[in-house]
């Protein structure tokens, strides 16, 4: 045998026996992800890394607070910045204004097979900002409306969901025949305000503006009024339950007919025993149905470190997550998948969110955009539920709100 030949079949073996005992590429991935829902990501993680031997991925949860703190550090360091990461799509403008985040490159994303066509086009296009893409989106969840069936049969309360919602007339008519009919818990709950209220504004303002020129805010209007008022009128009417009431427990135990929770509360519900629907959020007409909708976004924070094979690693993972593990994600954390063909083995009849993923009701999904969302958000959750029985007006608690962001922008 000639030497080259031989040369050549030994330089094979070796690289072969090198590319058998060699590492795989080690990707670090933060998520928001540590209830219920966490245990499933990890189970998905866990899931890819068994798939293949080139790529291990190292998954961190964290508390969303936790994770919005460490990011800038570990950004403006260079340090321990993650590979990719989770975020909430409201986060993304601000990031990319503040040149925290790395546009995804379409060559990279071809060569994963990551094409947009798959994806929910409302999520995919909340993240392209100035022609360029940044968010690759795991899932929209929404703030929808849970019902106690066995109190709604028990009382006789049906007819009030003939078309698929509630409104609030209905919830005063429901709750005025239940307890007619002997029923002595509560109607409906006052929830996470600031999903529950962005719900009801987005059915009247279909712009979802919170600023007119995307800087100032316009929170203090006539629009978010009437919503404050409405729960109000609802509160003062005996509808709802009260401040310090633990409502979830309340609609665990029996107590509670209507309860506004997010669809990740899903199991928790299973859990406890409950007999329940889920349907849209509750409404002022139901010719206008909208639901508060977040996407968490696979993002890649700016990282001058990272190669070109971690990031091909990354699209890579997240095909997969969208591609292999969607039902996972869709059955086992109650969310609504944004990887589209993933529904073609998914019966929206047989999961309580699946209505959300049908076609004809994407326009209910409320998605805001707003650069200075993490402000708002704070703002407008630190008021609570003071308006309702009155420890602070609704014109001043609206003014409020959109004094304390004006002046945390200019603060910046």
């Amino acid at each position: 045998m000639k030497k080259s030949l031989v040369f050549a079949l030994a330089l094979a073996l070796v690289l072969t026996l090198v590319s058998a005992f060699a590492e795989p590429l080690q990707i670090e991935y933060w998520s928001v992800f540590t209830g219920g829902d966490g245990a499933t990501m990890q189970q998905m993680v866990d899931a890819f890394n068994a798939s293949q031997s080139e790529i291990f991925v190292n998954h961190t949860p964290m508390t969303a607070d936790d994770l919005y703190q460490k990011i800038p550090l570990a950004v403006q360091t260079g340090s321990d910045v993650p590979d990719v990461c989770i975020v909430h799509i409201e986060r993304i403008p601000n990031f990319v204004a503040n040149d925290m985040l790395y546009a995804y490159d379409s060559d990279v994303l071809a060569q994963a097979d990551v094409k947009q066509e798959d994806y929910i086009a409302s999520a995919w296009a909340r993240t392209d900002i100035d022609g360029e893409h940044y968010g690759i989106p795991l899932d929209v969840h929404s703030y929808v409306t849970y019902y106690n069936k066995d109190l709604f049969d028990k009382y006789d309360l049906n007819e009030f969901l003939s078309d698929g919602v509630l409104t609030f007339d209905e919830i005063k008519a429901l709750g005025d025949k239940a307890r007619a009919n002997g029923y002595e818990g509560a109607i409906f709950d006052l929830g996470w305000m600031r999903a529950q209220l962005l719900c009801y504004y987005a059915q009247l303002d279909p712009e979802l503006t919170l600023s007119k020129d995307g800087t100032n805010p316009c929170i203090n209007n006539e629009n978010m009024k009437k919503v404050l008022e409405t729960m109000k009128d609802l509160y003062e009417g005996g509808y709802t339950t009260n401040k310090s009431d633990d409502y979830s427990s309340m609609f665990y135990g029996g107590e509670l007919l209507v309860w506004s929770e997010g669809i990740w509360m899903k199991a928790a519900a299973v859990d406890a025993g409950v007999n329940f629907g889920m349907i849209p959020a509750v409404c002022f007409d139901p010719s206008c149905v909208k639901n508060w909708t977040s996407s968490h976004n696979f993002v890649q924070f700016a990282d001058e470190e990272r190669t070109e094979a971690e990031d091909l690693a990354v699209a890579k993972f997240i095909k997969y997550m969208g591609a292999v593990q969607s039902e996972t994600w869709a059955v086992q954390a109650g969310q609504c998948p944004s990887y589209v063909s993933a529904w073609d083995n998914l019966d929206l009849n047989t999961l309580p969110q699946g209505f959300l993923a049908d076609p004809a009701n994407v326009d209910t999904l409320a998605i805001y955009s707003y650069r200075y969302w993490g402000l708002f958000d704070t703002a407008f959750s630190r008021i609570g539920w003071d308006f309702v029985d009155g420890t602070i007006s609704i014109d001043d608690a609206l003014a409020q709100v959109d004094a304390e962001i004006a002046d945390a922008i200019a603060a910046q």
